[in-house]
């Protein structure tokens, strides 16, 4: 059998059709595989973030600066958005004032298992701000982006021994955003 150019044309596209045939199903599979095995990174639960700082505070200006932690225990990378839910409260756990308002632009932090994300909450001096007297607080009750108060509320979300002056009646204290990164210098969770 003799094979001219217009039949060796044909059997190449007849093979290059079976090869597509053939290998078309298999890219298929092999692409729903790999983005099937991506995994999406969820927000941080409140039982895998662990909230902490430190009770020395930077001032200026009428205004004592102090870094709130938020360090992921779990075992699976995480994200936080946004800022966190800061309020003092009482000894008896109580909430004294209004919530710390938001100052900047919301931020985005992934964090992988045994990495910490810091915020920077700022309290003002009670003397030029209350119409009164400040009150002083135990502590102050930490919620982490994108998370809900637990029920009941307990010691993971609140910082003890955190002795700051606040106003009664209205907000005393402000929050940044989450940033990536230990925001005390030289600490890190343990």
């Amino acid at each position: 059998m003799k094979l001219t150019l217009r039949d060796c044309r044909r059997l190449a596209v007849g093979a290059a059709l079976a090869c597509g045939a053939i290998l078309l199903p298999a890219a298929t599979l092999v692409a729903s595989a790999t983005s099937g095995a991506r995994a999406t990174v969820v927000g941080c639960r409140a039982a895998s973030t662990e909230v902490w700082a430190a009770v020395e505070g930077a001032g200026t200006a009428g205004t004592i600066y102090y870094e709130l932690e938020f360090s992921n225990v779990g075992r699976q990378t995480c994200i936080l958005h946004g800022y966190p839910s800061v309020w003092a409260v009482s000894l008896t756990g109580l909430q004294i004032g209004d919530p710390a308002s938001h100052r900047g632009v919301p931020s985005t932090v992934t964090l992988q298992p045994g990495a910490t994300a810091h915020a920077i909450l700022g309290v003002v001096d009670t003397g030029t701000l209350c119409s009164g007297p400040g009150v002083a607080a135990a502590g102050l009750r930490v919620i982490p982006p994108g998370q809900n108060l637990p029920k009941p509320a307990g010691e993971g979300d609140e910082v003890e021994n955190f002795s700051v002056h606040v106003c009664p009646h209205q907000s005393s204290m402000n929050v940044l955003p989450v940033h990536s990164g230990v925001g005390i210098p030289n600490y890190t969770f343990s």
